[in-house]
């Protein structure tokens, strides 16, 4: 059987762990698979844009600290994609997959699709949301609203999908109509399969393959999603 394409952004979203989600990871990247929601009817395209989008501020607002019942069915991922040794390029993504983004049973992920496959995808835990972790620690105090948390970070671009466990984010916005914020990856690193476009003859036990170190880019930009 030939090579199959198949179009990730129509799969169901897979239980998913920050830290170890967002690519079907090579071996050595310890990103485990995350799968794509069913993609909403928004036409799927890869605008490349002027550079300064992607340094623009995300609209800023309050932040309700629940990540549950939550719903956002338009926005966009507007992101810096900058192979080491390359120029950037800037691109944006039009909101994709289900309109909530929970994902049993903790985390919160938004996906944005573009056109041949192409698109990225942002997941980070709902208790980070809420400005700590479970269960708290003696004398803990919540994290305050809008400091950064780490987020799961992949985009796939010209062929090849870049992910990152390790991002920054800085969320400026979250309520039940709008949310926002801002996410910086110094390296993410390139995957040999890509959740966004998997593809079927990819040859996982070619040594020279193995051997090959992956590229590397640094990712940068910020999402915008609401109702």
């Amino acid at each position: 059987m030939g090579p199959v394409r198949r179009a990730a952004v129509g799969a169901v979203a897979a239980t998913a762990v920050v830290g170890t989600v967002a690519a079907c990871g090579a071996p050595d990247s310890g990103i485990a698979p995350s799968l794509a929601p069913h993609p909403s009817s928004v036409e799927a395209s890869t605008a490349r844009i002027d550079a300064a989008a992607c340094e623009a501020t995300p609209p800023s607002g309050r932040i309700v600290r629940s990540g549950y019942g939550l719903s956002y069915s338009t926005g966009t991922m507007t992101i810096a994609v900058k192979p080491d040794g390359g120029a950037p390029t800037c691109v944006e993504f039009a909101k994709s997959g289900r309109a909530d983004p929970a994902v049993p049973p903790d985390t919160l992920l938004f996906t944005f699709a573009g056109d041949r496959g192409e698109g990225a995808q942002l997941e980070f835990l709902a208790v980070d949301l809420a400005g700590g972790t479970l269960p708290w620690p003696a004398g803990a105090v919540a994290r305050p609203p809008g400091a950064p948390i780490t987020t799961t970070v992949g985009v796939s671009l010209d062929g090849v999908y870049f992910a990152s466990p390790s991002c920054t984010l800085a969320l400026t916005t979250v309520t039940d109509q709008r949310a926002a914020g801002r996410f910086s990856c110094p390296s993410a690193v390139a995957q040999t399969e890509d959740p966004l476009n998997p593809d079927d003859d990819i040859a996982h036990d070619d040594p020279a393959t193995a051997a090959t170190p992956p590229k590397t880019a640094a990712l940068s930009g910020l999402f915008v999603v609401g109702r």
